[in-house]
C-alpha cells in the first residue's frame, strides 16, 4: 500500500526511528535487570493481600491455579456477593475488575469461568485485582479494609428486611 523510499531500500515509507529504538533497547536491557526482583516483590504483596482477604472474608474464593499464576494479579470470588455492586461501592478507590482488561468494558459473565464450570454464584461474584511494581504494602492492607467493608455492606443491605422490592442493591 505504501511504496518505500530510497533510504529504506525501497522496503518501506518513512525512515526508521532510531532514538527509538535505542530507547526500547535500554529499556529492554534494564527491564531484564529489574524484572526478577520486581516479580518476587509484586508476589510477596499478591501473596499478602490473597492471605489478607482470606482473613477478612472466610468464604473468598481464589481461581485458577495457585502455582502458576501471573506474580501481579490475584483472582477471587466471593460467593453470592455481585460483583458490579462491590464496584460500585469502591470504584473511585480501587483499581479493581470483574475481568481481564481486554474484557474491562464486558458486563456479561465470564465465559473463562464459565468454561471453568463454576457456579454462577462464583462467577457472579468474580474481581481481578491487579498489582504493579509501585504498589506499597499500606495500599494492599487499605485495599483489604475497602474491600472487607465493601462486602460486609453489601451483605448487610442485602439481607436486611430494609431493601423493598423497588430498591437496587447497586444504588445504595
Amino acid at each position: 500500500m505504501l511504496t518505500g523510499g530510497n533510504q529504506e531500500r525501497g522496503l518501506r515509507a518513512g525512515t526508521q526511528n532510531v532514538s527509538g529504538i535505542v530507547g526500547f533497547a535500554e529499556a529492554c536491557r534494564q527491564a531484564a535487570i529489574e524484572l526478577p526482583d520486581s516479580q518476587v516483590k509484586i508476589a510477596h504483596l499478591r501473596n499478602r493481600l490473597e492471605s489478607q482477604i482470606q482473613k477478612s472474608i472466610p468464604d473468598l474464593v481464589v481461581n485458577g491455579d495457585i502455582e502458576n499464576r501471573l506474580c501481579n494479579t490475584l483472582h477471587v470470588s466471593i460467593p453470592d456477593v455481585p460483583n458490579g455492586a462491590i464496584l460500585a461501592r469502591v470504584r473511585s478507590i480501587l483499581a479493581i475488575s470483574t475481568g481481564s482488561a481486554c474484557n474491562s468494558s464486558v458486563e456479561e459473565p465470564s465465559h473463562v469461568l464459565q468454561a471453568m464450570r463454576m457456579s454462577d454464584h462464583l462467577v457472579n461474584g468474580a474481581l481481578r485485582l491487579s498489582l504493579g511494581r509501585d504498589t506499597t504494602v499500606e495500599e494492599v492492607d487499605a485495599t483489604v479494609q475497602i474491600l472487607t467493608e465493601a462486602v460486609v455492606f453489601i451483605r448487610k443491605v442485602s439481607s436486611s428486611e430494609v431493601l423493598s422490592k423497588n430498591d437496587n442493591i447497586f444504588d445504595l
